[in-house]
């Protein structure tokens, strides 16, 4: 067994992972990052392979190898999640995500306290978890602006420093500055999707983007090619972390990449000490790094996992859990599809990245009266290519207006003519925290190397959650109506009852160690050198916007903070 030492070790180097390993390695740490994946490269991504990245899913892990399992309740059989939407290789998620990187709002941090404010506490599920968190939109709001101008992210602000900005997003939080790059340009879908809900008193907007739309620190801005979301970028106009923060981790002369490496335990010792990790790499060698320091930044699945395949006679219920609440509180957006076609205009929503979209906020969060309504919370209501993405396969696979079959000359004749001619609307919708929605250890089912595969046990068909989806898809149909679409129709979510995109929960942050994992620097409580990075850190899932943008500002002030006190102090930073 091959032993290293180091002053960091970190699991996962994408969204989060990524940007800590460059953070410390530059202040002088000595970091080693440990990757499943390979590390790829631009050049890598010219192929516009639509079968192998978007049908195939190379970019992410392989179900057979690398399984997740999912069931709707306890009693229920799990079975294998049919497909996976994090990253498996250097740079994760962030390698073929469709990079919308949004602000949550300020209230969306105080979620419990605002809601019972405003409609008292019965308003909540009596079965939901709902939390506020332990940061605060203005402690978080230095490393957003970070992580956009580090990053880079284009979009229009819509409130600047408490000022109302034509054009932004009106329901914003305050914001520093502006973003260091103006908005895409605009597409077809957009500016009929603009009229519509101008037409409807909405406030729509161009989404925010970590893609260049001009040429930004060296790299090229966006050629609009279309293979965006679960592609790499093949001239790096998009900010992921593979071209931005693990280029400057190298250049540190700190960091060094370990790929092929599965970790499969954070070792402790009789004290419950985190002493670094262990790892099966290439040939199956086992490996040991010793490190002062551990951060694991993988996804959710495999962040929970490993806490809990690395448990102890001290810490039997996996390691950093002495509260009982590790792999808790598992949230996921559900998506509402709203599909329009037009007769005689041409969308062409084939053309451009899935982001290059226009959006609107109005029924976001709390940014409306959910007096009498039945739920609380919202979604984010956009028009995109959530299914067109790639082109004519994945196009082929929409779901079908009333009448139309899945085979024969009907399906032939309206593909034919929809597919230059058809806009997708989504309203991502945002998922309360309840206790019984979990990840495990399945008993019945391991990965390539042996180790019991990931279980979720979820179902989002609660009443709170049905009746917000009703609501915000019926909002999509008034916004196709008023676009002009003569055909406007809506698909069904997830009818199982299964998970939706951007899987969050599992070692919540707070402020208490008995009802919370991690602190609000991700450091775990019962383990001081140990740090649990990412979504899974999420109390709530905040807003229907995705969290990506939110999950790196979180990496810098957790950077900022082993940088800044843990290492000038070692122990409890709170």
């Amino acid at each position: 067994m091959a032993t290293e030492k180091t002053d960091v070790v970190i699991v996962g180097v994408g969204a989060a992972g990524g940007i800590i390993a460059a953070e410390l390695a530059k202040a002088g740490m000595k970091v080693i990052g440990l990757e499943r994946g390979p590390r790829l490269k631009t050049s890598d991504f010219e192929p516009h392979d639509e079968l192998r990245y978007f049908e195939r899913q190379d970019l992410r892990p392989n179900i057979k190898t690398d399984p997740v399992t999912w069931r709707p309740n306890t009693g229920a059989h799990a079975g294998p999640m049919p497909v996976l939407n994090n990253g498996n290789q250097a740079g994760g998620g962030t390698v073929h995500y469709g990079t919308l990187s949004w602000r949550m709002h300020e209230d969306d941090f105080r979620v419990r306290t605002k809601t019972v404010e405003r409609y008292g506490a019965s308003a909540i599920p009596d079965d939901s978890s709902l939390v506020d968190w332990p940061v605060s939109y203005a402690e978080l709001e230095p490393f957003y602006d970070k992580a956009e101008y580090e990053l880079g992210v284009s979009g229009k602000a819509g409130n600047l420093q408490g000022k109302t900005i034509d054009g932004g997003n009106v329901f914003e939080a305050p914001r520093s500055r502006e973003y260091p790059m103006p908005p895409l340009l605009v597409d077809q879908s957009a500016i009929l999707y603009e009229a519509g809900a101008k037409k409807l008193g909405l406030h729509p907007f161009p989404s925010p983007r970590a893609i260049a739309s001009v040429p930004y620190n060296n790299r090229p801005s966006c050629t609009y090619c279309g293979f965006c979301q679960a592609f790499g970028c093949h001239v790096g106009a998009k900010s992921s972390i593979l071209v931005t923060k693990l280029p400057e981790a190298d250049a540190s002369g700190n960091f060094k990449l370990v790929t092929g490496a599965m970790v499969y335990r954070v070792n402790s010792d009789n004290a419950g000490n985190v002493t670094g990790v262990s790892y099966y790499g290439p040939g199956r060698s086992d490996n040991t790094i010793e490190a002062d320091i551990v951060i694991v930044a993988p996804f959710i699945y495999d962040n929970t996992r490993l806490m809990l395949l690395s448990k102890t006679d001290k810490f039997p219920n996996g390691l950093a859990n002495s509260s009982g609440h590790l792999g808790k509180h598992i949230m996921a957006h559900m998506m509402a599809n709203v599909f329009v076609t037009f007769d005689d205009r041409y969308v062409n929503n084939f053309m451009g990245p899935s982001a290059q979209k226009h959006t609107i906020d109005d029924f976001n969060a709390d940014n409306f009266d959910h007096a009498g309504l039945g739920f609380i919370r919202g979604a984010q209501l956009s028009i995109g290519t959530p299914n067109l993405e790639g082109g004519p396969i994945a196009a082929s696979t929409i779901a079908l207006p009333p009448g139309i079959p899945r085979w024969g000359a009907k399906y032939r004749d309206f593909f034919a003519k929809a597919y230059a001619r058809h806009g997708a609307m989504v309203a991502q919708t945002e998922n309360l925290p309840y206790p019984d929605q979990t990840i495990d250890l399945d008993p019945n089912v391991r990965d390539a190397w042996g180790l019991p595969a990931p279980r979720v046990t979820y179902d989002w068909r609660r009443p709170n959650e049905k009746a917000r989806v009703a609501f915000v898809q019926n909002k999509l149909m008034e916004i196709g109506k008023a676009m002009g679409a003569p055909q406007v129709w809506a698909a069904p979510v997830s009818p199982a009852g299964a998970p939706g995109a951007h899987h969050e929960g599992g070692t919540r942050m707070g402020s208490d160690p008995k009802d919370s994992v991690v602190n609000k620097y991700s450091q775990t409580w019962d383990h001081p050198n140990l740090f649990l990075v990412g979504s899974s850190t999420f109390p709530t899932m905040g807003t229907g916007f995705n969290p990506t943008l939110t999950i790196q500002a979180l990496a810098y002030m957790t950077a900022d903070a082993i940088v800044n006190k843990y290492r000038k102090n070692p122990g409890p930073l709170i």
